[in-house]
């Protein structure tokens, strides 16, 4: 669950609330709750709006984030210990939201917020640092 404080400052950095706002946010807090304290984070998005709008998400939790281009949204977070967790968001995910009109951005972001991970995320692999092998 998305605590509203964090939500506020992701708004706050962001400009407005809106599901791709939330979908970068909760793909952070996933890597978050798998991995712990997260240092880097490596994404891959379409380069226009509203898929870059999910790199302001991560940012909010990560900090600065290396970002290239990519045909959906996906991250590569690692911890300070070298583990890494890859989270894609699912293509449908992306379809349903990305022709949100301006007037539904909150409706839309607050629906992501109750979605399940299952429903948005594809987690497909973890890496552990070798020291932890």
């Amino acid at each position: 669950m998305v605590e509203s404080t964090l939500l506020e400052r992701a708004v706050k950095l962001h400009g407005h609330l809106g599901p791709f706002l939330v979908l970068g946010l909760r793909m952070a807090l996933k890597a978050d709750e798998v991995l712990g304290r997260l240092k880097d984070c490596k994404m891959w998005v379409v380069q226009k709006k509203p898929h870059l709008c999910a790199v302001d998400g991560v940012r909010t939790i990560v900090g600065e984030v290396d970002v290239d281009a990519g045909d959906g949204i996906a991250a590569e977070f690692q911890d300070r210990v070298g583990n890494k967790l890859y989270i894609e968001i699912l293509d449908e995910v992306i379809r349903r939201y990305e022709g949100v009109s301006w007037e539904e951005c909150e409706e839309k972001a607050h629906e992501v917020l109750g979605s399940k991970d299952e429903e948005l995320f594809k987690i497909k692999r973890v890496v552990r640092a070798p020291h932890l092998l």
